[in-house]
């Protein structure tokens, strides 16, 4: 417990120490400075080694509101005062961070650190979802809140259940929602991404930047598939002793 609280000190400490950045060099309008603290609130790269430690640690309602809620502010700063960042660079912090989480993320067999790195790559997606409209942003910020919410909920009610009948059911619920947050078609998250893709398309034509986030949305998609399956094996063969780590 004492861990845990040291561990949200140091994430509230960070990010207000980035949003002092911003406020301090938005008065000065110096773009790169504004933008590199933007990075490191929103916690991709090449800042979000700390993220990964801190937020592993953390309570399930906390990482929860870390990874979904907390990311709504610093868009809504972007938006309301147009902040002169320096777009150059947060292409190359988003391409950056979508290829080394993909790869990432393949090795990973820890559900919970699954959801630590996803929660990463997935504010790649934010960014440009805010970038392409404020409704897209909103939509996506929307459903993957609630995806990731109830994989929480329905992973941790399960092991509560002492009953192989309860035991199947909470797996049905947690393989829906697993599917639902990886972005598999034709679950909404799977529309949502294709909304921007879509977007962006139309307003920047073809360009390599699609065959990076759609290889990634791939990567991110096995990885929760290995989980599931991994899930699957040891609950049959151990029982109910086995709860990925929570």
């Amino acid at each position: 417990m004492i861990r845990s609280y040291a561990q949200l000190m140091i994430y509230f400490l960070i990010q207000t120490i980035a949003s002092f950045i911003i406020l301090v060099f938005y008065l000065y309008d110096l773009s790169i400075l504004i933008t590199l603290a933007f990075v490191l609130k929103l916690s991709i790269f090449p800042f979000f080694i700390w993220y990964i430690n801190v937020i592993y640690r953390l309570p399930n309602f906390i990482f929860w509101l870390a990874s979904t809620l907390h990311k709504i502010p610093p868009m809504l700063i972007i938006k309301m005062f147009s902040l002169n960042l320096n777009y150059g660079l947060v292409w190359s912090s988003i391409l950056f961070t979508t290829f080394l989480i993909g790869f990432i993320i393949m090795s990973v067999y820890d559900f919970r650190m699954l959801l630590v790195l996803s929660s990463i790559g997935n504010n790649s997606w934010l960014i440009l979802r805010q970038i392409v409209h404020m409704l897209a942003f909103v939509l996506y910020i929307t459903v993957y809140s609630l995806c990731l919410y109830f994989v929480i909920l329905s992973f941790g009610s399960m092991s509560k259940f002492s009953t192989v009948k309860s035991l199947s059911l909470g797996a049905s619920n947690l393989s829906f929602w697993v599917l639902t947050l990886s972005g598999m078609p034709p679950f909404p998250l799977f529309y949502c991404k294709i909304l921007v893709i879509m977007t962006l398309f139309f307003s920047l034509g073809p360009n390599y930047i699609f065959v990076v986030f759609l290889l990634f949305s791939a990567f991110i998609f096995i990885a929760y598939l290995k989980s599931l399956m991994k899930y699957y094996v040891y609950s049959h063969s151990v029982g109910l002793s086995y709860f990925l780590k929570y």
